[in-house]
């Protein structure tokens, strides 16, 4: 089939001149052997681009980018010919290749190029199915561009453009490159001066750049302790990372990239997640595996850093971290590379690009800007940005926090300058970090009550203006004593709305819908305190609020919260079918004790057990056994093993009474018995 040349009419000049000069190369993709591909293998038919004839048997094409395991054939197609070719050559610096065809293809009139300055230019392109070409003047400074703080002149083409003299003879090709032309002149050389190299550059290249991404890339399995049922938190209705509280996974398949002196992973690891890291076991190129030394985890983006035993270290290739200013590395080649870890083997894709101008992050901090670094959410997502060398310019990594539940989940880019303080050991939460089963409830809070914020209570307190349509702010009805929000300052009847550290965005307070806690008295546990988790203890943070209808910002220093009734010291008697938990300074405050009143609170009672027929519920406080105050979980067990008459003292609010137990043998004793039978 071939495609129709339609002329475009532009003031007095029509583009008819080349229109013999211009053929169709077909680039034809087919997937590799792991079945991937460009999409456009998906639909059985090729990338079509203009050929500009420069021989018989000749052409040049704007460069596809093809990678040779993704290409299936080349054809030339006009006047309804259609002849395989393939690349001869790569044109460097203009982004073109050189393509010959098995045989001169009839027709076809060669491009005769002439040394001069153009006047006109001819832009081909595909339009509605049609090849169609458009003619303009070529203007003197339109397309050059300066970029001010380094003084660099670039000039920025159009693609697939040829451009004619006052004589409409040919003098130059354009294929949308963009070239610096030092001191602002620029010469419009004929492409039979412009440097050439062997046809299989590209791919030699690329995989120069894949086999030292894949040296250095890890597959790596993380392990994690299974949560046990009673401990599992519920998920939190603002959303902390993509996959924190919707995974329930206990092994991962990740890829760790060997950067410097550390193994970056990244991953969508809350700290609840790191906690329970068992064990990270890293597959070498060479099949080797061993398991890696846990070194720190990113307070701010989603990734772990570990370090390689010394006796494996020369298994890997470290990638190095790019140095140099943003701009240093502008109209440089770039190489997208994305790896992936299939059953601990690890496969690196490289894509060329190249750099433009500079991306400007949080803060005051740059990276280098390469088109493709866009859309990271996909399935080809690259995982960094390799320089000409090889070197680190930019990583792609996710935030560890979203803005607000309704943002997307994109990742970011992250310069070279931070991956190398990270390597460093810089930005490292000391709080994420894999703990013992007991300390791994460890959590961090601003140490407030709220409730969701009405419409009655926000006109009360000229707080309309910060109702979202969607959601409510916490109104805050407790501050407790010693606590962070305290020593910032923080009053019941604040409203809080946001959070942030540093430069980064700011996170979104708001309000759980109904009584979320499971428990008679506010869950510490909360949408806000899992937030402020996130931070951990000791990061400074500031706390946007509202208060008489103004906004007000604080710092605040967070700090690890005091025993709360989720992590208190438990006990459990099977004989009893009862399990019980001390009783902690939220339980104290709902019950109205003094803070060195005693005893513990009935976690669960088992169905059909001696405590469930006597009466006892959940939530309910045994304040003594047989007369004697119980002090904690431990000291209940211990005067309660081996008795088989019990009186506890119960109280529910603000009753109490009294309750007679009679069991059998401690069942935990004959179980033992049982197991040393056993042995």
């Amino acid at each position: 089939m071939v495609s129709t040349i339609a002329a475009v009419f532009l003031a007095a000049a029509v583009p008819t001149d080349n229109l013999s000069s211009v053929a169709t190369a077909a680039y034809w993709y087919k997937k590799d052997e792991r079945g991937k591909g460009d999409s456009i293998s998906e639909q059985a038919k090729p990338r079509r681009f203009p050929a500009f004839a420069v021989g018989d048997d000749t052409f040049m094409v704007e460069d596809p980018l093809v990678r040779a395991r993704h290409l299936d054939r080349i054809e030339i197609w006009h006047k309804g010919e259609r002849v395989p070719a393939k690349e001869v050559a790569r044109v460097e610096g203009r982004d073109a290749v050189v393509l010959k065809a098995d045989r001169a293809v009839k027709g076809i009139k060669p491009l005769s190029f002439s040394k001069g300055q153009p006047s006109e230019m001819e832009t081909w392109q595909w339009k509605n199915g049609q090849l169609t070409v458009t003619a303009s003047g070529v203007g003197t400074n339109g397309m050059m561009e300066v970029v001010a703080n380094t003084g660099r002149v670039f000039r920025k083409g159009r693609s697939n453009s040829l451009y004619l003299d006052k004589n409409r003879k040919p003098v130059w090709l354009d294929f949308g490159s963009r070239i610096e032309a030092p001191g602002g002149k620029f010469e419009y050389t004929p492409p039979s001066e412009w440097p050439r190299a062997a046809a299989d550059s590209f791919e030699k290249a690329a995989s120069e750049i894949e086999g030292k991404a894949a040296s250095a890339s890890l597959g790596v399995l993380l392990r994690l302790d299974a949560e046990e049922k009673e401990s599992r938190r519920r998920s939190s209705f603002i959303v902390i990372s993509s996959l924190d509280d919707s995974s329930t996974k206990n092994e991962i398949d990740a890829v760790g990239y060997v950067v410097g002196g550390k193994v970056v992973v990244p991953c969508d690891l809350g700290g609840d997640k790191i906690a329970r890291l068992s064990k990270a076991e890293a597959t070498f190129p060479d099949g080797t595996s061993t398991n890696l030394v846990f070194a720190g985890a990113l307070a701010e983006w989603n990734a772990i850093l570990f370090d390689i035993p010394d006796e494996f270290k020369k298994k890997v290739r470290p990638l190095e971290v790019a140095k140099g200013a943003a701009e240093d590395f502008d109209n440089a080649v770039a190489w997208l590379v994305s790896v992936e870890n299939e059953n601990g083997r690890v496969v690196a894709d490289a894509r060329r690009r190249r750099f433009q101008g500079v991306d400007f992050l949080r803060g005051a901090v740059f990276a280098p800007h390469v088109a493709g670094m866009e859309g990271l959410s996909s399935r080809e997502e690259p995982s960094f940005v390799l320089d000409a060398a090889g070197r680190v310019a930019v990583f792609a990594l996710s935030r560890r926090f979203k803005a607000s539940r309704w943002s997307s989940d994109s990742k970011e880019a992250v310069a070279s300058a931070d991956l190398a303080r990270f390597v460093a050991g810089e930005g490292v939460n000391p709080e994420f970090a894999p703990r013992k089963e007991e300390d791994r409830n460890r959590f961090v809070w601003l140490g407030v009550e709220a409730v969701r914020l009405t419409d009655a209570l926000a006109r009360e307190r000229k707080a309309q203006s910060f109702m979202a349509e969607y959601s409510r702010p916490p109104y805050v009805t407790e501050v407790y004593r010693g606590s962070p929000a305290e020593k910032a300052g923080l009053k019941t009847g604040d409203i809080l709305l946001a959070v942030r550290r540093g430069n980064e965005r700011e996170r979104e307070l708001e309000s759980e819908y109904g009584d979320s806690s499971a428990t008679p008295w506010p869950d510490v546990e909360n949408s806000i305190n899992k937030l402020m988790s996130n931070f951990g203890a000791g990061a400074k943070v500031t706390l946007v609020y509202a208060r008489d209808g103004k906004r007000h910002e604080t710092p605040v220093v967070l700090e690890t919260a005091p025993v709360h009734y989720q992590n208190a010291p438990k006990a459990r008697n099977r004989s009893l079918g009862l399990s019980v938990r001390d009783m902690t300074f939220e339980v104290r405050r709902f019950f109205k004790f003094d803070d060195d009143a005693s005893g513990i609170v009935i976690a669960k009672v088992k169905p059909g057990s001696p405590a469930d027929v006597a009466g006892l519920d959940v939530y309910e406080l045994v304040t003594e056994v047989n007369g004697e105050k119980v002090t904690g979980a431990k000291d209940f067990a211990a005067k309660i093993k081996g008795k088989t008459d019990l009186v506890f003292a119960v109280r529910r609010l603000a009753h109490t009474r009294i309750v007679k137990i009679h069991v059998e043998p401690d069942a935990d004793k004959e179980k033992d018995k049982g197991g040393e039978k056993a042995k």
